[in-house]
C-alpha cells in the first residue's frame, strides 16, 4: 500500500497507481509506505520533484533546509526523486531540459542558469552526507512504475533480498570496517568466501587464535558447518 500526498506534486500520479494507493495528507514527502527492513518494520518515503522544482528547491535552501531534515527524521529510509529530461550541454557543460515540444533548452531560474556539475554535486552530497538515494525518472508514467517496484521491494522479508550475495568479493572501500587479518586470511581457504571470513574474524582476535582453533571451536561460527570446519583445520595444518 502506497501513502500519497493529496496535494499538487504528488496526487496526479495516484490514478497511475494500484487501487491501493490512498490519498492522504503526509507531513513529509509525497509518498510513502511501510517495509521490512533488516531489524524490522521500517518506514519509507518519497520527495518528488521535477527537474525545475528540484533547482529551485535547491536555490531557495528548501530542499536541503527544511525538506530533507524532516523527511530523514520522519522516515528510516529516503528516496530523492527528481523527474524529467535532463543533461549537461556538451560544450559549455549548462544543464539543460527537454521542453514539452521535444527541444533542449537551458534549466533555468529567470536570469539564472545552472551548471550540471553543481546539480550533480548537490545529488551526491545529499546521498553520501544524508544517506538519501536519488532516483531519475522521465516522466510521470516512469515515476508510477519506479513506485511500484520499489513499495514492492520493501515488502519482501529481509533476507530474501539475495542479489548482492552474487558478489563474491566485495571490494575493499564498499566495506564499513576494513577487514582485519584473520578475516582476509580466512576469505583464502577453501569454501569459506568474505561472509563466512568475517564471522571468523569476529570470532578469533588473532591469527594464532584461529591456527589454534579446534573444529568443535570453528563449528560455533555463525555459517560453518562440519564439512567446512573439518577443511580449514586440515588447510590450516597442511599450511
Amino acid at each position: 500500500m502506497i501513502l500519497v500526498d493529496d496535494r499538487t506534486g504528488s496526487a496526479e500520479i495516484a490514478d497511475l497507481l494500484p487501487r491501493s494507493a490512498i490519498l492522504c495528507r503526509l507531513e513529509y514527502g509525497d509518498f510513502a509506505w511501510s517495509g521490512n527492513g533488516k531489524e524490522g518494520p521500517v518506514n519509507v518515503g518519497v520527495e518528488r520533484k521535477t527537474v525545475m522544482d528540484f533547482l529551485q528547491s535547491m536555490t531557495t535552501g528548501r530542499l536541503s533546509g527544511h525538506q530533507m531534515v524532516g523527511l530523514t527524521q520522519q522516515y528510516d529510509w529516503v528516496y530523492l526523486l527528481i523527474e524529467g529530461v535532463w543533461r549537461p550541454d556538451k560544450d559549455s557543460g549548462i544543464l539543460q531540459r527537454m521542453n514539452h515540444k521535444g527541444r533542449w533548452v537551458d534549466a533555468a531560474q529567470g536570469s539564472r542558469r545552472f551548471m550540471a556539475r553543481d546539480v550533480y554535486n548537490f545529488v551526491n552530497t545529499v546521498w553520501v552526507m544524508c544517506g538519501v538515494a536519488t532516483i531519475i525518472t522521465s516522466n510521470k508514467w516512469e515515476t508510477a512504475k519506479w513506485l511500484m517496484a520499489c513499495s514492492s521491494w520493501w515488502e519482501k522479508d529481509w533476507g530474501k533480498h539475495k542479489s548482492h550475495l552474487q558478489f563474491q568479493k566485495p571490494v575493499e572501500h564498499a566495506q564499513l570496517v576494513k577487514p582485519n587479518s584473520v578475516t582476509r586470511m580466512a576469505n583464502q581457504l577453501s569454501g569459506v568466501g568474505w561472509d563466512k571470513a568475517r564471522s571468523l574474524g569476529a570470532r578469533f582476535k588473532t591469527m594464532k587464535e584461529l591456527m589454534e582453533a579446534s573444529e568443535v571451536e570453528l563449528r560455533s561460527v555463525d555459517g560453518i558447518g562440519p564439512k567446512i570446519a573439518k577443511s580449514i583445520r586440515e588447510e590450516l595444518n597442511n599450511g
